[in-house]
């Protein structure tokens, strides 16, 4: 019986601590997918705005989450710098000759 392979997810949670359905719906989902596929597939979740948490380029899928607020006010602030900086991580990766690419998704939420 062969091993099936890993698949790391990271989610990058942008609500700023702000409780909300969209980050246990991500969770929820990769859970039941896992279980209906049998996968080998963990996930971690990474504090962007508040904590400055970033991952590395170790996941195979980035799930990022939008979050509340006007983009323009946090405008230059580190985790921003930090979140564009992995962007144009995964998309040097991406271009790069390497046949395993990396998906990255942005979910975008609107708060009125």
């Amino acid at each position: 019986m062969t091993e099936k392979p890993e698949i790391k997810v990271a989610i990058l949670d942008l609500y700023d601590g702000i409780a909300n359905e969209g980050m246990r719906g991500f969770q929820d989902i990769l859970k039941r997918y896992r279980a209906e596929h049998n996968l080998n597939l963990s996930y971690q979740i990474f504090d962007v705005r508040r904590k400055c948490e970033m991952p590395g380029t170790g996941f195979d899928i980035y799930i990022s989450s939008g979050g509340p607020g006007n983009p323009l006010e946090t405008e230059g602030t580190e985790w921003e710098k930090k979140y564009f900086n992995l962007v144009d991580k995964l998309e040097d990766y991406n271009l790069s000759n390497n046949s395993n690419k990396k998906m990255f998704s942005l979910c975008a939420t609107r708060f009125s």
